[in-house]
């Protein structure tokens, strides 16, 4: 059964992960319109994506980055709901930098603009070995579940869905989902923290940064 999602509009706004971060059908949150057009980015493994045929991207010369979603199954949030504006905030902050570097990112839509909508739709810790169906959504216990020995790491694991559109008239333009893993924690029996989610941040907009600049310049 589809689970009825909510998103929670915060107050600010794409490391290798490792083999077994496998994003499966049941993990997408809704944000997106059309699952079933993404396909498995070849430079990227583990993310998948779409771009509309077609689409001239050397009209667009500015960025407007809105602010990120947090999407959760209704009645289960459990999170520390700090922690969540945190990695928000951040995310948005470090898109726009990031993007800042080879477009105007302006604040408002316009001829030219490509609109940027993410969602972080699920942040959690789990070992290695798990595999994909043990993931658990953004209101599972931010700590996960510790093992009886309690000497094994665990690594902190953020999911994001984003889709580029056209800022006038909505045309959908590009849209991915992906799910990447940071190093493993220090103290095992710490929550989140911030600095364990913002290499990933820094990634995914770097990334989000140099496949525009490629599209602009029509190298595939």
């Amino acid at each position: 059964m589809k689970k009825l999602m909510i998103a929670l509009l915060l107050s600010g706004a794409l490391l290798t992960g490792c083999a077994s971060n496998i994003v499966t059908e049941d993990k997408y949150s809704g944000f997106l319109s059309d699952y079933s057009i993404l396909k498995p980015v070849e430079e990227a493994p583990g993310r998948l994506g779409y771009r509309t045929p077609g689409v001239n991207w050397q009209q667009y010369n500015s960025i407007l980055v809105d602010k990120v979603l947090i999407i959760t199954p209704d009645g289960e949030q459990q999170t520390d709901a700090k922690i969540l504006v945190a990695i928000a905030d951040k995310y948005e902050e470090v898109l726009k930098q990031k993007l800042s570097t080879k477009f105007n990112v302006v604040d408002n839509a316009g001829p030219g603009t490509v609109r940027l909508q993410a969602a972080i739709t699920s942040v959690f810790t789990s070992y290695d070995d798990m595999k994909g169906y043990q993931y658990i959504p953004i209101a599972a216990a931010f700590t996960g579940a510790k093992r009886a020995s309690g000497a094994e790491q665990q690594r902190v694991r953020v999911m994001t869905e984003v889709k580029l559109i056209d800022s006038v008239d909505g045309q959908l333009l590009a849209q991915s989902v992906d799910l990447k893993s940071g190093e493993k924690k220090q103290d095992k029996d710490s929550g989140i923290l911030l600095a364990d989610v913002v290499p990933i941040l820094e990634n995914w907009a770097q990334s989000a940064t140099d496949v525009l600049v490629r599209l602009k310049a029509k190298v595939k």
